[in-house]
């Protein structure tokens, strides 16, 4: 097999598996991460993983590493258990070392010399390198002392106390590297979706809401307990929340929740919002849907004014959307909301159906999309509904399986793009169908460099 360049976008599990594999098979690889390794599932590295560890790393992957020095095959790892006994070593293999680069954000790619509009389809083009434009962010720490105005004189001396200071500075240089292969494992996380009806931004969103609030985060007594709290989304990210937040609840009575998520189509609110897996062999996924919904049924806004439900942690609202948020001064916090709703898709009727609610946290589990915007200068085909590859989205689109567990990969070839040697991989190659898993990132990484490896060898 002849040698390659490949520049791997994304220090992640896909991202890590990707490089180990293609130096393996001796190929010159280069990891650009926009932060550290492995960063995105740091951020939510207190949540447990459904899947064990056997199904979230790569025969090649523990090879390298030992199998004796690893988790079990079975054991459910927590977001940093997977980062800190698994990734990380992986990143610091002798085959990685120097190859992994932090803190560098690919801001766009293109053909050399072929703007989008320009060779398509043609051996020219082709014969091109692939060119990425580099955003590396480096920082130095310094001290400085000056007099400080504010500080007392020293008695004997009447002079005043030196002060110093630890000044940080952030350089940012770019450049631009060369690649023959460039596979995509950026993932769509943090890029989120949105609270407002149809998947816009509700009025008031963009300025109130930040970043974080649309993660996953720890429910502590500090920042929820005795506060109310709005969550958002019908997936087990949102399951999550409210079960935790349930459970702090227990110790600190005047937390409580307001559930805005999307009821089962054809079931109702008797089913709850979470679907669940008959039979399911992730039993910890299989816990979490039966408590969530179990706390969304009991507290279904319909229930409310029934003396069972009174006391109880969690309202449900199904199907009703967000159309504006305001901010407000609550009597604890001085930024609270004013969430007002549309009720008019959802078919609950009845006088309990609020109209506006007043909340002191949002937790917005919407779900994430790709960002497609650095590889807009390439020829990619994608799905017009998914914003995947358009092959792979096909495919995904025709499974009828609820179980996500049922996934097969489908090959290398629904991986390629019209654009040569370039590859989306991992989650991103899901586009916003959330069904992905790592088993099956880890295997597109094997699928496609077997490809590639049968094409440069011929």
């Amino acid at each position: 097999m002849l040698m390659s360049r490949f520049a791997i976008i994304g220090g992640g599990p896909i991202g890590l598996e990707a490089a180990l594999l293609a130096r393996q098979l001796g190929h010159d690889v280069h990891v650009f991460e926009k932060g550290r390794v492995a960063e995105n599932i740091l951020d939510w590295g207190h949540v447990r993983l459904f899947s064990p560890f056997g199904m979230n790393s790569s025969e090649w992957g523990r090879g390298a590493l030992g199998n004796d020095s690893l988790p079990g095959a079975d054991e459910l790892l927590t977001g940093r258990e997977l980062v800190e006994r698994y990734l990380i070593p992986l990143s610091q293999l002798p085959e990685l070392a120097g190859r992994i680069h932090e803190q560098c954000r690919v801001l766009s790619i293109s053909r050399r010399h072929f703007r989008k509009t320009e060779g398509i389809g043609s051996a020219a083009r082709e014969a091109e390198p692939i060119q990425l434009l580099i955003e590396q962010t480096s920082t130095s720490r310094s001290v400085i002392h000056a007099p400080d105005p504010k500080d007392e004189p020293v008695a004997d001396s009447g002079r005043r106390i030196r002060a110093y200071h630890e000044v940080e500075d952030r350089h940012i240089d770019e450049r631009v590297e060369l690649a023959d292969v460039v596979l995509d494992c950026s993932g769509t996380y943090p890029h989120h979706n949105w609270l407002g009806d149809a998947g816009m931004p509700c009025i008031g969103e963009r300025q109130l809401l930040s970043e974080g609030q649309y993660r996953l985060p720890m429910m502590t007594k500090a920042e929820f307990g005795n506060r109310t709290t709005l969550v958002i989304g019908s997936g087990f990210s949102a399951a999550t929340a409210v079960v935790n937040l349930a459970a702090l609840a227990t110790r600190h009575s005047r937390t409580k929740v307001f559930w805005i998520a999307r009821s089962q189509a054809e079931q109702g609110e008797t089913a709850g919002p979470i679907a669940r897996v008959p039979n399911d062999p992730l039993v910890e996924r299989d816990q979490l849907a039966t408590k969530a919904n179990e706390l969304a049924i009991l507290g279904h806004v319909s229930r409310a004014s029934l003396l069972e439900a009174a006391h109880h942690p969690v309202v449900w609202l199904a199907d009703v959307a967000i159309k504006s948020l305001r901010s407000t001064q609550t009597f604890r916090d001085v930024n609270g909301f004013d969430v007002e709703l549309d009720w008019s898709r959802s078919a609950e009727q009845g006088s309990n159906r609020p109209s506006r609610l007043s909340v002191d946290r949002i937790i917005a589990n919407v779900g994430y999309r790709p960002d497609r915007s650095i590889y807009e200068e390439l020829h990619v085909h994608e799905c017009y509904a998914t914003q995947g590859p358009i092959k792979l989205a096909a495919k995904l689109l025709g499974e009828t399986s609820s179980d996500c567990l049922a996934q097969t990969t489908h090959g290398a070839d629904v991986l390629k793009n019209p654009e040569p040697n370039f590859f989306i991989l991992g989650s991103k190659s899901y586009g916003r169908n959330s069904n992905f898993l790592l088993r099956v990132g880890i295997e597109q990484v094997r699928e496609v460099l077997e490809s590639l490896g049968r094409r440069l060898s011929g």
